[in-house]
């Protein structure tokens, strides 16, 4: 039966390709894969998933099995006979390697289930059916690695890799990155070899990529404190590394964490959720990045322990993430996903530009005549009409949600602004308008009215960052907390400062470790390098207070003291192995083997003498200071050297 107008109760049965989250129609259960291929005059729409082990997937087949058999559960992974169903226009290819070492493929077909699973399978299924185009699957992970370092993006600090995309990943040791670096380049290497992971691909783009993560990171406090920071830089070294500005970004947190929860995972829980383009921090992720949260979806267990291998766990994870990405690819400016625009006649083309140019009012104004003289159209031009009219719909209704949520959550500047920016955009359009008056009217409240202003003002705030030093910034939100302790913008300026409460602490953390260890003089040293930083900041002035009456002490000074001559001993050890490597390269350069081994043999004997003089330093330092933290540690570091017959010497303080 025709529809006429704009519908914004969806049904089902959608065109492939058109959906958005489950208030918008997305179907719970997917219908089985047709068996086609895709178009293959499109682009490969490529996908990479990353993340640690539970990416990697530890899903039980012979439970999925159970889950679709027995329980009816994911009835598009199997056939009428009850066999795995295999998607052909969806190619999974899995690489694996350990740090910058070589990798390995271990997935290279249709998407079909082929032994344990991770999320791909929901992830898969799911973009598959949202994208006409040919869709890849590419999973490049490993376990048990930490974004903290292992897995740290090239934009982070700390990353100690070659930045030049072009000559990643640095051969050597392991290194903060080596695994980002590996993962990255096997990845590459699969979209080299397009067509022989992809048959009958001609090009691809990067369109999007999928994060689960966290395990590793929580165990460190350091890592999971710095976890929303190197999520950002994530986010900004993919894009780049693959030339993909526009790619979009979902993030799942670990399903045993519950909203709430303290300690390391609760701060990569939030830190993975304030990733949400609509509900996080980040305005420019609107549009561009998605969180899944975890916990409801999972059957029990947690992530150290691979959720038990629960096959549902990972289906139901994967489908969330998966359904994100269909919305995210739905909302993308510049297309309609599921409509070639070259198959619309000229009015649907219009249409068409309409919506992509978020002109709503006007493609709705156009849709109305064009459906109700659907029985002179061509039956394909209006199957495309009504599939422009659905994702009119979507569109809609999404912003009457968000238009609720703002109103519901008392955050009526956002309100106020995003009427303002929708009157030119949506008026006209029936089911907009019904609820614009409420809306203008729940702005003349006193309530409203008094938000307002406590918002405007903490924007006004927020204005200044840039012009402000981080402490009179820290201070002017500060008291704006304190003004307006229950209002709505508390909580938004709370997380505007979040992260300097977050590093303070930290600070704090490694001053309390290093007053424990008994090591002042790298105490003392933080906390001159956090003045700079946190001056001025109440929390860290009061403690601050303390340190400077503390390292007044004769006490206290004199193992600063005794800290800074122990250190300058190995200073100047670095400086003397440079001029041994230095001297030796040199050597290197003599042709004549008996000319270079005397050569050798005066620079060695030169390097030990300057080594002996360091020791003996260090003696001093233990005679000196023993019993104390530094007396300890060059007595140790003195009986390393002596051990080594006066070959070595090496730092031995206590960790």
């Amino acid at each position: 039966m025709p529809r006429f107008g704009l519908i914004l109760m969806m049904t089902a049965g959608l065109a492939v390709g058109l959906f958005a989250d489950d208030r918008a129609g997305v179907p719970e259960t997917l219908p089985r894969p047709d068996g086609k291929g895709a178009d293959m005059s499109k682009p490969v729409q490529v996908y990479i998933l990353m993340g640690q082990s539970n990416m990697l997937g530890f899903g039980n087949a012979g439970g999925l099995a159970d889950a679709c058999k027995n329980k009816g559960l994911y009835p598009y992974l199997i056939d009428e006979a009850g066999d795995w169903t295999v998607r052909k226009d969806v190619r999974f290819v899995r690489v694996m390697c350990s740090g910058s070492g070589p990798s390995k493929t271990y997935n290279n077909e249709w998407m079909t289930i082929k032994g344990n699973i991770g999320p791909e399978m929901g992830i898969g299924h799911y973009v598959g059916h949202a994208t006409k185009a040919p869709v890849m699957i590419l999973k490049s992970c490993i376990g048990n690695r930490s974004l903290g370092y292992d897995l740290l993006p090239p934009s982070a600090e700390g990353y100690a890799g070659d930045p030049n995309p072009a000559k990643r990943p640095t051969s050597g040791p392991w290194y903060a990155g080596v695994q980002y670096d590996g993962d990255i380049a096997a990845a590459k290497q699969v979209l080299k070899e397009l067509r022989k992971h992809y048959p009958g691909a001609g090009k691809y783009e990067v369109a999007g990529f999928f994060w689960w993560q966290g395990d590793k990171d929580f165990r460190n406090v350091e890592h999971a404190a710095n976890y929303e920071k190197n999520l950002l830089c994530l986010i900004k070294s993919l894009r780049e590394d693959f030339d993909s500005p526009n790619a979009k970004f979902v993030c799942a947190t670990l399903g045993q964490t519950k909203k709430g929860a303290g300690g390391a995972q609760g701060q990569i829980l939030e830190a993975t959720l304030n990733m949400d383009g609509e509900r996080g921090k980040y305005r420019d992720h609107r549009g561009k990045v998605a969180s899944v949260y975890s916990h409801p979806l999972s059957k029990g267990g947690g992530s150290s322990g691979h959720y038990g291998g629960n096959a549902e766990t990972y289906m139901n994870i994967g489908q969330a993430m998966g359904k994100a990405m269909a919305k995210l690819i739905m909302n993308s400016p510049g297309s309609v996903p599921g409509i070639d625009v070259d198959e619309l006649d000229s009015p649907l083309k219009r249409v068409y530009k309409c919506l992509v140019s978020g002109k709503l009012n006007e493609a709705d104004k156009s849709l109305r005549p064009y459906l109700a003289a659907a029985g002179s159209k061509k039956e394909e031009q209006v199957v495309h009409a009504r599939e422009l009219n659905d994702y009119l719909a979507i569109l809609v209704e999404g912003s009457i949600e968000a238009m609720h949520g703002f109103r519901e959550s008392g955050d009526f500047c956002q309100l106020r602004d995003e009427l303002a920016k929708n009157d030119k955009s949506h008026s006209g359009i029936p089911a907009y308008d019904s609820q614009k008056e409420t809306w203008a009217a729940d702005l003349t409240t006193e309530k409203a009215i008094r938000a307002i202003a406590i918002g405007d003002k903490l924007s006004a705030i927020f204005a200044k960052k840039e012009r402000t030093s981080p402490a009179k910034f820290f201070g002017l939100v500060n008291d704006f907390q304190k003004e307006h302790p229950d209002s709505f913008y508390a909580s938004r300026a709370e997380a505007e400062i979040a992260p300097v409460r977050a590093a303070i602490r930290k600070v704090f953390e490694e001053v309390s470790a290093l007053e424990k260890l008994g090591d002042l003089y790298s105490k003392f040293e933080t906390i001159k390098e956090s003045r700079s930083r946190f001056a001025r900041i109440p929390e860290f002035d009061e403690a601050n207070e303390r340190w400077v009456a503390e390292a007044k002490d004769p006490g206290v000074r004199k193992s600063i003291a005794a800290g800074k001559a122990y250190l300058a001993v190995f200073a100047d050890l670095a400086k003397l192995n440079d001029q041994l490597e230095s001297s030796s390269a040199k050597n290197n350069k003599i042709t004549r083997p008996s000319k270079r081994a005397k050569a050798e043999e005066r620079t060695m004997a030169s390097h030990l003498r300057k080594l002996k003089a360091l020791a003996g330093k260090l003696e001093k330092l233990a005679d000196k200071h023993a019993g104390g933290y530094y007396g300890r540690a060059a007595r140790a570091s003195f009986q390393a050297y002596t051990d080594s017959k006066g070959q070595t010497l090496t730092d031995q303080r206590e960790k």
